[in-house]
């Protein structure tokens, strides 16, 4: 008996057939041990069947997919409320100047954020809220979602606002975009309210300082220590202090002489004293006057030094209204509310991956029904050797 042949038809290799039945199965015929006879060819008749059945099946399951999808889509968009979107455009920009550019980028990416923040914020949607009951006391209230994204590459915001309502939802936007830049100003306000009030406080104390020197000079001058004749009494008592002096120290040299004498000495020695009290008296007198001019000239020197200081502070008023106008930052309403459009979702990519997965599913359903369903006749058996 001959040894039986390899029966590779009966795994029907559908890829094998459908690429090449000839060439890429040849190498798998079968041959009769016995003979050495080559097995008659596997017949490609089947291929187009099931060709035709995978692409019906696979057809059939993007119909399918592409009906099951639209139906949940439509559902889906039934069952989901209407929605309404409006849209605002904010522009920022300042004059921030830093000798880092790192620092510069940082503070500006920290400004951008806040933007940000702050319209997204529960107090600003409270502000836009009270303001829309006050404007608008006959629209109803309805919930309204704030997001906010940056343009790429510049400095311009896109606020978007989405509602049930679209009358609400636009007035809404509005409303927030007035808070918002009410909100900027009080702080820019604030702020230069601060610089100024500590400006004026400067302006008060040194006013206060200005006015106590000017008066305490003037109170001084009154007094008539420096008045002409002041200073003519002045002048006539320095000569009559030497003259007193030289006096003294004469009569000191005569009862020095003497001094063996007591009584031809008692006269010079009793002038002498008068003529010391009088010395006393003038350089008494002279240290009181030149006390006062001293303080005078002293006072004069502060009152005018206070009302230097106090003008100079009149000449930075330049200054604070340029850090004003320079504010490192501001934020302007660059298109303001849109008018309330209706907001659909895109329902072409969730059909197309429907279609796509029910023609994927049927597909594979039609290999394997083909598989089962189309085989190839068996070839002829070779009778064996007796």
């Amino acid at each position: 008996m001959g040894f039986f042949y390899q029966e590779w038809d009966h795994l029907d290799p559908f890829f094998f057939d459908f690429l090449s039945p000839e060439i890429i199965l040849s190498p798998f015929r079968s041959y009769d041990t016995t003979e050495g006879n080559r097995l008659p060819p596997m017949s490609s008749s089947r291929i187009l069947p099931r060709l035709i059945m995978i692409l019906g099946c696979a057809f059939a399951g993007a119909v399918a997919g592409t009906f099951l999808q639209t139906v949940l889509e439509a559902r889906r968009m039934v069952d989901r409320p209407q929605e309404f979107r409006s849209l605002a455009k904010l522009v920022a920009g300042g004059q921030m100047v830093f000798s880092d550019s790192l620092t510069w980028r940082e503070q500006q990416q920290d400004f951008y954020g806040t933007i940000i923040e702050t319209l997204e914020s529960a107090e600003m949607k409270r502000r836009a809220l009270e303001r829309v009951r006050a404007l608008n006391p006959d629209l109803k209230d309805s919930d309204v979602a704030i997001r906010v994204a940056q343009t790429k590459g510049s400095a311009i915001f896109n606020i978007l606002a989405t509602g049930s309502e679209p009358k609400y939802t636009r007035v809404f936007l509005d409303a927030l975009l007035d808070e918002f830049i009410a909100f900027r100003q009080n702080i820019r306000e604030q702020a230069q309210g601060t610089l100024l009030q500590r400006f004026l406080q400067e302006v008060v104390s040194k006013q206060k300082s200005m006015e106590d020197s000017l008066e305490k000079f003037a109170k001084a001058r009154a007094a008539g220590a420096d008045t002409l004749s002041a200073r003519s009494d002045l002048e006539r008592l320095v000569p009559r202090l030497n003259n007193q002096r030289n006096q003294r120290d004469d009569l000191r040299l005569k009862i020095k002489s003497m001094k063996d004498d007591a009584a031809a000495s008692a006269p010079f020695q009793t002038e002498l004293e008068a003529i010391e009290s009088e010395i006393q008296a003038i350089e008494k007198d002279l240290d009181r006057r030149e006390l006062a001019v001293a303080e005078l000239k002293t006072l004069q020197e502060k009152a005018e030094s206070d009302k230097r200081a106090h003008d100079k502070l009149f000449e930075q008023v330049e200054g604070i209204q340029s850090v004003f106008n320079t504010q490192a930052d501001y934020v302007a309403i660059q298109e303001r509310a849109s008018p309330s459009f209706e907001h659909l979702e895109d329902w072409k990519l969730p059909v197309a991956v429907g279609a796509g997965g029910g023609a994927l599913l049927g597909g594979l359903v039609g290999l394997v029904l083909s598989l089962l369903l189309i085989r190839s006749p068996k070839p002829p058996q070779i009778p064996t050797a007796v």
